[in-house]
């Protein structure tokens, strides 16, 4: 968790951004000069690196794998990937199976672009949940009438946990790549011979390796530069398959109905159940008429992705807010005006209309989205935990034309 001075920091920060003294994007510099990672507070705890905002670049330090002066050897890990002429991400550690000796290090490297990744060990443990109810909130009164629960990013998740030794006992944790002070590097040494599964919390359902621990001075499967090329090559036929989602799903779906108007089907992110996730909306644009209406798929299991319009009079709402424990610490709130679905069936070129989070549907998320566009103009459906209203990132662009 974070230090007392570090505490005192953020909290001192939030009561300016409360008071009016300074705006979203000053705080969030200010996160960042504090050691707290600002892509972190930038993306308020779940974006990946395609919704930073102004996120500053901070060094990062590379440790000097290989043989160690202690007779012990320091070996790598990738922890996740993604490219920058393409929205495609990666989400696996590479190499995805490694072995190593009693004493051994691995550096798990979290890379210079935070996508909010963790390096877990459960110990055979339940994986936290990433949203929790708020331990703080007061118990609802009455029955659902009351309203949804207050869930708040899971502290547990966000934060390192445990120490920088593993014996196979116990939860021990990066926490969150966009909390850590990238100059410190995420360094576990294993002192206990065994098979240790792990994963990444945020994207469990398919980001998940292990770790083989033999006795000291075992002869070892592969080097470093071998581990380097198995996954230098795992990579690359990811990405062909990132680019062949993307060939895939460029061009909508067109179904016109019995009344004469369209149904037209795009995807709201691709990859299925698998470890590459295409971070867009497909197409990226599209021209549809008055009366036509949109279904958004997201084709990205386990990755859960928004198709959120606002009008020209309306604020976008940020994903999560800002609170503070009574310590004092950050507390971040899900903002349920994202998280679930909002406005009707019909969208007129104002207000606010979201899906809601689709993508887990072990969660009772629903995969896909419809909404019908009554009015001629320029919009931008974007995802809310990927992109932004102003159309950065994961977010498109639809024309709505006059009826003939």
């Amino acid at each position: 968790m974070m230090n007392t001075a570090t505490i005192a920091t953020v909290t001192q920060l939030l009561h300016r951004v409360q008071d009016g003294q300074m705006g979203r994007r000053q705080m969030l510099r200010g996160l960042g000069a504090a050691g707290l990672g600002a892509a972190g507070f930038a993306a308020l705890g779940r974006r990946s690196a395609f919704a930073r905002q102004d996120a500053p670049a901070s060094p990062v330090a590379s440790p000097a794998v290989g043989a160690q002066a202690d007779g012990s050897t320091l070996w790598r890990v990738k922890v996740g990937d993604m490219r920058m002429d393409a929205p495609i991400e990666l989400q696996g550690f590479f190499p995805g199976e490694i072995t190593v000796a009693v004493g051994d290090s691995i550096w798990f490297d979290l890379g210079q672009m935070p996508m909010f990744h963790t390096v877990s060990f459960l110990s055979g443990g339940e994986m936290p949940g990433l949203l929790i109810p708020d331990p703080e909130a007061p118990a609802p009164e009455g029955t659902a009438a009351a309203g949804p629960p207050k869930l708040i990013l899971n502290p547990a998740v966000l934060f390192p946990s445990g120490t920088a030794q593993y014996d196979g006992t116990g939860y021990v944790s990066s926490g969150a790549d966009f909390f850590r002070d990238p100059s410190q590097p995420y360094v576990l040494t294993f002192t206990a011979e065994g098979s240790f599964d792990y994963l990444c919390i945020p994207h469990g359902s398919v980001m998940r390796a292990k770790v083989n621990v033999v006795a000291a001075g075992s002869a070892l499967p592969m080097d470093q530069a071998g581990y380097d090329a198995a996954s230098a090559e795992a990579m690359a036929t990811l990405y062909a398959q990132g680019e062949a989602e993307i060939a895939t799903y460029s061009e909508p779906v067109a179904t016109v109905r019995d009344d004469g108007t369209t149904l037209w089907e795009v995807t709201d992110g691709a990859g299925g159940a698998t470890q590459v996730r295409v971070m867009a909306f497909l197409p990226t644009e599209l021209e549809i008429t008055a009366g036509d209406t949109v279904r958004w798929v997201n084709r990205s299991e386990g990755e859960p992705h928004t198709v959120t319009i606002v009008g020209a009079d309306t604020e976008a709402p940020e994903d999560s807010i800002v609170e503070q424990f009574a310590d004092g610490s950050p507390k971040l709130v899900q903002n349920m005006l994202t998280f679930l679905p909002q406005g009707g069936p019909v969208f007129s070129g104002t207000g606010y209309v979201n899906s809601g989070f689709m993508g887990i549907p072990e969660l009772g998320l629903p995969m896909e989205y419809e909404l019908t566009f009554d009015t001629p103009g320029e919009y931008i459906p974007y995802c809310v935990l990927h992109g932004s209203a102003a159309g950065e990132r994961m977010a498109s662009t639809l024309i709505v034309n006059p009826k003939a």
